[in-house]
């Protein structure tokens, strides 16, 4: 079966492969195709993390298929990989880190309440994001050039908001 590859910023691929193809061999092919090493390519099939275990048709992926893909920087790929040797050497989860926060401030059955709400409250919120609202912030994101200003632009600016307006002053006099 022909599927599309599609990176976040447009580029695109076609590719030839069986339905019984695993996770991991797609992600081999889109990483010579695109000339991505292979640690860094995340593929996503309707908005859903593809295991490298799983075959293409445990996701019930047809022909003319369009598999998305997230390259993660190197650092992460790097890190990811240390901590699958070094379980010690790795960041504590968000959510353990925000519990021993909690703690501090909350009775431990409160800290666990107040975490489940916040697990709860971010779960419902990602799944109110669509693949194609990544897609425009990735977008802008990447393609966005920072405006670097001037410091004479910055604060000519800054002094011709604090001066009052002539006509604001001279309005109320009579």
């Amino acid at each position: 079966m022909l599927l599309t590859v599609k990176l976040l910023l447009g580029r695109r691929c076609s590719l030839e492969v069986s339905g019984k193809e695993s996770v991991a061999m797609l992600k081999k092919l889109v990483s010579e195709r695109l000339q991505i090493p292979e640690e860094q390519v995340l593929l996503l099939f309707r908005g859903q993390l593809m295991d490298d275990d799983k075959c293409l048709s445990d996701y019930c992926i047809g022909p003319n298929a369009s598999i998305n893909v997230i390259i993660r920087p190197p650092e992460k790929a790097a890190l990811e990989k240390t901590c699958q040797a070094q379980p010690s050497l790795c960041p504590q989860p968000l959510w353990q880190q925000l519990g021993q926060i909690l703690a501090k401030h909350f009775r431990p059955q409160d800290a666990e309440a107040v975490l489940q709400l916040l697990r709860q409250e971010h779960t419902q919120r990602l799944q109110r994001v669509s693949l194609e609202a990544l897609e425009q912030l990735a977008c802008y994101l990447l393609t966005e050039e920072p405006r670097v200003e001037q410091a004479g632009e910055t604060e000519s600016r800054a002094l011709a908001s604090e001066q009052p307006n002539e006509h604001e002053e001279g309005g109320g006099k009579g």
